[in-house]
């Protein structure tokens, strides 16, 4: 049986299962090359459809990740903010309008946009809860029989933070936190606060900025803006700190008088804009250690799984998994609101139908692959020289060239599944150069001198880097390296001593791993520096993506599958 999942806002994404089995997902911004597409994912459908070999007709149920009459709180939200002021009411009123007419209403025209476009079909259309499709998308595809289920975001239709235990092929819902106590929305406001741009998923910039300074507005935060209770609650007040007036980049005085102006894009980044990054994300981490060790008390659970556009926060993490009691945690590579799309599949395969699950998520390539012949197409089609090698002559060549100081577009198998680059769209450099980072990110993908950079590894070495058995196969938690070590991979450990690996297994990409073993042969470092393929823009999707960064970028050496190009 197939169904198909959808993810019809931004980030839209589908996702395809048969029998409970991912058999393709992928998010529309790939296709489209729109950052964080926001919209009805056609291609992304069609790319699902074409990779199993089906058509529409073949497809019995759709899952939608949200249900679009669920309307009443946020009104009342809207209500209550005209007490506070008319700015902020006139913010969530204005974007609550354009959401019901440009997005809520047109999700009751998806089954019929399904049919005009994929052709006649009977599935049947299945509307389901934002937050359950996220504890659907980390727990049934985790490894675990049972475990606690925390997602966090922004905000589903009105829930914000929705705590579950899972067992078998059921998900219970234990808890709700609803608007506007939102974790996702304090950050993104304070993502607008230090002049960034939250539309743009900036928020990852607050992130690796608090690396670099200290949280002496943590107290202010901490006891005016986003507090916490004994009963495992927070409390998110927008008196203080308002995420849809942060929208506008307007701020309330009570906060300006005693962090200062906000930042305005393209204003130096300072010691102060740093310290205001450390506090927040120093209140978040804490808040969400508060919540974790409440639904561990809540189910008594050994296991955890987090899904939802904050479990993306990988220092966050990091603290998850030093420092509370659960023996075990399961993040979803694609945690923010794509993943939803096979959350929705698997909600309907699992609760909706009643199977019993039998799939466990140990990669994350579950997107377009193209053959050598595809790839030499665009090559010849752009111009360029190329050599067609075999593994056993590119990959040496390959880990030699990096370990002299090359930068590599590695392009081969599965497109990824979420927004980190996992040794499939990846650039490719060497760890050991401390000077590695300032040239990926100032001449290469052009972004700011601060954003990190994280080490593809072999998984059999994770005690010798980081003194901890830790498997990470989907790049999504920060933990600290070991002293001994850090001094030999300069260009992946942050400011602060720690790294976000991704673990590679010979298993699941023996390619990736073969060339990385290469590297450690060289070197005697069993790692590689991985960062996404990509150049302002979403990471690369197809060959001629590959080329027209290549083309536009400066890098040495294009890798398409066992074609190589090196820059003249």
């Amino acid at each position: 049986m197939y169904i198909l999942g959808l993810t019809t806002l931004g980030d839209s994404a589908a996702s395809l299962i048969k029998d409970g089995i991912p058999v393709a997902c992928a998010e529309e911004e790939r296709f489209s090359r729109k950052k964080h597409h926001s919209g009805f994912p056609y291609k992304a459908i069609e790319f699902c459809l074409d990779y199993a070999g089906i058509e529409l007709k073949d497809v019995e149920h759709v899952g939608h990740y949200w249900k679009p009459w669920i309307l009443r709180h946020k009104a009342m939200q809207a209500v209550k903010a005209a007490f506070v002021s008319r700015d902020m009411f006139k913010a969530r009123a204005d974007r609550g309008i354009a959401q019901v007419s440009d997005s809520y209403l047109g999700m009751f025209r998806h089954a019929k946009r399904l049919r005009d476009n994929f052709g006649p079909s009977n599935f049947k259309f299945h509307y389901l809860e934002h937050h359950q499709t996220h504890a659907a998308s980390a727990f049934f595809v985790s490894p675990f029989e049972s475990a606690a289920i925390l997602t966090w975001d922004g905000t589903g239709e009105d829930t914000t933070t929705l705590f579950c235990r899972g067992e078998g092929n059921s998900i219970e819902v234990l808890k709700r936190i609803k608007l506007p106590h939102s974790l996702g929305q304090f950050y993104s406001a304070v993502t607008n606060y230090l002049g960034f741009n939250m539309f743009k998923g900036d928020e990852w910039k607050v992130m690796g900025l608090a690396a670099y300074g200290k949280p002496v507005y943590y107290d202010f935060l901490k006891k005016n803006v986003l507090t916490t209770n004994g009963n495992g609650d927070f409390h998110f007040n927008i008196k203080v700190l308002d995420h849809h007036l942060a929208k506008h980049y307007q701020f309330p005085d009570a906060i300006v008088d005693e962090l200062g102006p906000a930042r305005t894009k393209g204003d130096e980044l300072t010691e102060h804009h740093w310290n205001i990054a450390s506090s927040a994300q120093r209140v978040l981490e804490d808040t969400a250690i508060h919540l974790t060790k409440q639904i561990k008390e809540m189910t008594g659970e050994e296991n955890l799984c987090m899904a939802g556009g904050v479990a993306f926060n990988s220092v966050m993490n990091g603290r998850i998994f030093h420092e509370t009691p659960f023996r075990n945690f399961f993040v979803h590579p694609a945690a923010g609101d794509a993943g939803c799309s096979l959350g929705a599949a698997l909600m309907v395969w699992h609760q909706k139908l009643g199977n019993p699950r039998g799939f466990v998520m140990d990669h994350a390539y579950y997107g377009p692959e193209f053959t050598n012949d595809e790839c030499r197409a665009a090559l010849d089609e752009a111009g360029l020289k190329y050599e067609v090698l075999e593994d056993e002559v590119l990959l040496p060549k390959l880990a030699k060239m990096i370990s002299e100081g090359a930068i590599v577009g590695w392009f081969q198998g599965r497109m990824e599944w979420g927004p980190r680059a996992l040794g499939s769209r990846s650039f490719l450099a060497d760890p050991r150069r401390a000077d590695m980072r300032e040239i990926l990110n100032h001449k290469v993908k052009l972004r700011e001198w601060f954003r990190p950079l994280a080490p593809s590894m072999l998984e059999e070495h994770a005690n010798e880097v980081f003194g901890v058995e830790h498997h990470d196969p989907f790049m999504i938690t920060v933990i600290k390296v070991r002293e001994d070590y850090k001094d030999k991979i300069p260009a992946v450990v942050h400011v602060d001593g720690t790294a976000r690996p991704q673990m590679v297994s010979r298993k699941t990409n023996p390619r990736y791993w073969e060339l990385i073993n290469h590297f450690r042969e060289l070197t005697g470092i069993p790692m590689l520096l991985n960062t996404s393929f990509n150049c302002q823009e979403p990471i690369v999707c197809t060959p001629q993506d590959a080329v027209n960064t290549f083309n536009n970028a400066n890098f040495d050496a294009l890798v398409l599958e066992n074609n190589l190009v090196i820059r003249e």
